[in-house]
């Protein structure tokens, strides 16, 4: 029995498919396709620029404000990786749930220099006691992260020695700590001002200590600068009776992009009682936060591509009208519909990167005039509690400049369709009398 009219309209089409796509890619690399959409695209240059200044300066404004998203974002990674966390963290295991005295690390567990240090990864390390506690002046009192340290050390591997703004840093004197302006604000201190720390020892019992302020600091953290207070590390184990255990090691690489490696290897080294975290463990809201933005880019650059991709297939559209007669003299003459689509596509994807290219120069030219940095001193109390510096620099990846121009070819192609649909629909007798 012969099949219905239209099943076999139906395979036969779909037996065109094949050679329709084979004589569409040869157009596609037959160099005069691309030397006539060339010049169609030129036809109308007014037209060409008003389209390609529309992509140049959206896709540029788009570069220029991801740049200072991620220099937001970047900032205060890089604040906290210089302030607090370091680039790599030791701890006993189970520390990170619980914090405190109670997961310490004693003399015996293997934390040794020669096992650290002796990474050439490794630039510096510094040790510390960590513990929660109440400082206390004649007028006010606050709860308090206690962070101890050994001063030497500790200026290697974090600012909080080139933060000091009035008095000094932690020295040789005993019984000195280190406040930040907020919580001396709150406590109603100033330098040489004494102040009680009272903390719960390793026994459980309450005890505490006299102290006055050596100095106080202010960083881009209002956490660090509310709440901790600096001391030094054999003062912070003898008042909580831990002897010569720590909390944590902090160490600060020379390669940031290796930074699992190198705690594997440290893992490996040290065993698993304790546990070796990098920042991007630590601190998982601010990886996450580069994962939002990410995700961000790719939704404002198809934004941009989707509404530019009405615009270019309203060119296309009003070129083919322009060209119907001509496009239905070489239809007439034999010209294969699939080199009529190429030509068409070709078009799109010319008038598209060159849109992208000017884009490209329009946004890093912006990033250039911004890299002195943005100065948000006036909101510099809000970019505190985000751990923000007031001053913004721009920072463009590789990756922002592949995703518009990866996203640009999908934007040609696809504003290329409906013109093509519409050209390979064109009757050559009818086109011939198009006046």
């Amino acid at each position: 029995m012969a099949a219905p009219g239209f099943l076999r309209s139906f395979l036969g089409f779909l037996r065109s498919i094949p050679r329709f796509l084979r004589s569409f890619m040869q157009a596609l690399l037959r160099p005069v396709t691309w030397s006539m959409a060339w010049r169609n695209v030129g036809r109308n240059p007014r037209r060409t620029l008003i389209v390609g200044s529309a992509i140049a300066i959206g896709l540029g404004a788009t570069i220029v404000a991801m740049a200072v998203n991620y220099g937001m974002i970047f900032e205060m990674v890089a604040s906290a990786i210089r302030t607090e966390v370091g680039h790599v963290q030791v701890h006993g295991r189970g520390y990170d749930a619980k914090p405190g005295i109670e997961f310490r690390i004693e003399p015996d567990q293997g934390v040794t220099p020669e096992l650290v240090a002796d990474l050439p990864e490794v630039v510096a390390w510094a040790p510390r006691v960590r513990d929660e506690g109440l400082v206390s002046s004649p007028r006010a009192s606050a709860g308090v992260r206690l962070v101890a340290i050994d001063p030497l050390r500790e200026a290697e591997v974090s600012v909080i020695d080139e933060s000091v703004t009035q008095g000094g840093f932690l020295g040789d004197e005993p019984r000195r700590v280190l406040i930040g302006e907020r919580l001396a604000d709150r406590l109603q201190v100033g330098v040489d001002d004494k102040v009680v720390l009272s903390v719960q020892d390793v026994s459980g019992d309450l005890t505490g200590e006299a102290y006055r302020v050596a100095g106080l600091f202010r960083t881009p953290s209002r956490e660090l600068d509310e709440g901790a207070v600096f001391l030094p590390i054999g003062e912070a184990q003898r008042l909580l009776g831990i002897g010569e255990a720590i909390s944590e090691v902090v160490i600060v690489s020379n390669d940031d992009r290796q930074l699992e490696a190198l705690a594997a290897r440290l893992q490996e080294r040290l065993g698993a009682e304790l546990e070796v975290q990098t920042w991007e463990e630590l601190r998982p809201m601010l990886v996450s936060m580069i994962k939002i933005f990410d995700e961000m880019g790719w939704i404002m650059y198809a934004a941009i591509f989707i509404a530019m991709a009405f615009g270019i297939a309203n060119v296309l559209l009003m070129s083919l009208y322009e060209r119907i007669r001509e496009i239905g003299i070489v239809l007439s003459l034999g010209m294969p519909p699939a080199r009529l689509v190429a030509s068409l596509m070709v078009e799109s994807l010319i008038l598209t990167l060159v849109g992208v290219a000017f884009g490209l120069v329009v946004g890093l030219l912006g990033v250039w005039a911004l890299s002195d940095g943005i100065d948000l001193s006036a909101w510099a109390d809000g970019l505190d509690a985000y751990g923000m510096s007031p001053v913004i620099v721009p920072v463009v990846r590789s990756s922002d400049l592949a995703q518009p121009l990866a996203i640009a070819v999908f934007t040609a192609i696809f504003a290329s369709l409906w013109p093509a649909v519409r050209a390979v629909r064109i009757r050559p007798a009818e086109a011939v009398r198009h006046v």
